[in-house]
Parts: C-alpha cells; sequence; structure tokens
C-alpha cells in the first residue's frame, strides 16, 4: 500500500446570518481553503476518490454549505524517513505518536523549527555541506541564530519536490476572442483559480518525503544529499510541518 500526499484548493459559500431591519437574512460569503492530507491505497487515483469526498463532505456541524474544488496536487510520499543517522522505512503508527506529543509538548513560538528559512535559497543542489557543523557555519548569523541545533530536539517536516516550472509564454502568440466575453472568463478565473503565491502547497509535485531533523534547514540538507545522484537533484523544494493522515496503516499487534 503506498501513500500519497494531496492538497486541495476549494472554495467554500458559507451562509452567514445578516440582521437587517426587516429581520434576520442569509448571505453567503466565500472563503479559500487550501488543505492537505496523507491517504494510503494501492493506486492515486483511488485514494483521490476518497480525499474528495472527504472534501465535499459537510462540516462538523452539518452545514450544507456550497464547495467547489479548483485544484488538486499529488505526489507519492518515498517510503523512507530520512532521519540525521540514515534512513529507515516509513513507520507511521510510531510516527503519528511522537507527531501527536511532540505538538502537545511545542510552545506556540515555532520559529526555531524554521519554516519561516527559504531553503532553496541557502540549501542548494550541488555538492552538499560536509556535516550538519558545517552546514550551520555557513549560514548567516542572523538565520543560524533563529534555528534550533540541539540533537535533542528533532520534529517531523514534509518535503515536497516540487514540478520544474513550464516554459514562459510565447511572446509572438496571439489570443483572438471577443472583448466582452473575454472579460466574463477572466473575471471568473481570477474569482476560483488559487494563487500559487499565497498557496505556495499547490505547485505541481514529483514526489514528497518525510523527514525527521533539528530544523528545516538540515532536513532540506538531508534530502539534497539523498537526491544528489537522481533526477530529482535540482528541483525545488517546499518544507511544511507533517500534516495528519487518513486510515494510515496500522503496526502488527495493534
Amino acid at each position: 500500500m503506498n501513500a500519497y500526499l494531496f492538497t486541495a484548493h476549494v472554495v467554500e459559500w458559507r451562509k452567514i446570518p445578516s440582521v437587517t431591519r426587516s429581520g434576520t437574512t442569509d448571505q453567503f460569503q466565500s472563503v479559500e481553503l487550501c488543505t492537505s492530507s496523507i491517504l494510503f491505497d494501492d493506486t492515486a487515483s483511488q485514494a483521490q476518490k476518497r480525499f474528495e469526498a472527504g472534501l465535499r463532505a459537510p462540516s462538523a456541524q452539518g452545514e450544507p454549505n456550497e464547495k467547489k474544488i479548483t485544484r488538486i496536487v499529488a505526489a507519492q510520499i518515498v517510503p523512507q524517513l530520512f532521519m540525521e543517522f540514515g534512513s529507515q522505512p516509513l513507520d507511521w503508527p510510531h510516527i503519528y505518536r511522537e507527531l501527536e506529543a511532540t505538538v502537545r509538548a511545542t510552545a506556540e513560538d515555532d520559529s526555531e523549527q524554521g519554516y519561516w528559512v527559504d531553503v532553496n535559497e541557502l540549501v542548494r543542489p550541488g555538492k552538499p555541506s560536509a556535516s550538519i557543523e558545517s552546514l550551520k557555519q555557513e549560514l548567516p548569523e542572523d538565520i543560524s541564530s533563529g534555528l534550533n541545533w540541539s540533537p535533542d530536539k528533532e520534529w517531523y517536516f514534509l518535503l515536497s519536490v516540487l514540478s520544474p516550472p513550464p516554459p514562459p509564454p510565447d511572446p509572438d502568440a496571439e489570443m483572438e476572442v471577443e472583448g466582452d466575453k473575454f472579460d466574463e472568463e477572466e473575471e471568473d478565473f481570477e474569482m476560483t483559480a488559487p494563487s500559487q503565491t499565497s498557496f505556495p502547497q499547490l505547485a505541481d509535485k514529483e514526489a514528497a518525503a518525510v523527514i525527521r531533523a533539528r530544523n528545516s534547514v538540515v532536513a532540506a540538507w538531508l534530502w539534497r544529499r539523498f537526491a544528489a545522484d537522481t533526477r530529482l537533484a535540482t528541483n525545488a523544494i517546499l518544507i511544511e510541518p507533517l500534516c495528519w493522515a487518513e486510515g494510515y496503516p496500522k503496526a502488527s499487534g495493534e
């Protein structure tokens, strides 16, 4: 059974009561949501059907809000947990037991984990640093000082390997459309199309990986070391907190 990372952009129209002079009326407000989940199945298509069904399900309050799924991206997760001392097969029950304990113990200020760092700028493809200590020394002081470097404190990171960007449009290509029709279509597109500037998680992905490390820079370094001799060596990456999984395989005896 494979593990897949799914991320979706959803536009939801929520019913909001509004009090007027003539009484209470219902108005609808559109809300953009970006949600991710890990699902397990034999194929990506089967897992995606379950993911979409979950997105369309009523809210916990049972409100039948209207939803429109505008984009879904998926990637298969590499079946290895990458760590500072090597790698091992992913043990999902163990990972999520530890994740629950970590979430309870982590303070609200999680800046030392390093999600604010531009890892593509600081951990570039090529020959990686020889060690974590040398990696730390090569970082600018204002970045290094804000990260956790204690090996006794580690977190689970979700790393996505992004697809190469598409080629730029042909400047000589011309689009002939009627003015009014074009304006209407463009307005509808802008209303529902997700922005990858606002939601970088919606970029196309080649693969995903789970990494346990002391900060995001070390997580990126571990991936660059692993991918150095693969076709994914030069791809940009995105690092996020590990999201929750739906129906992960249980350990033997559970």
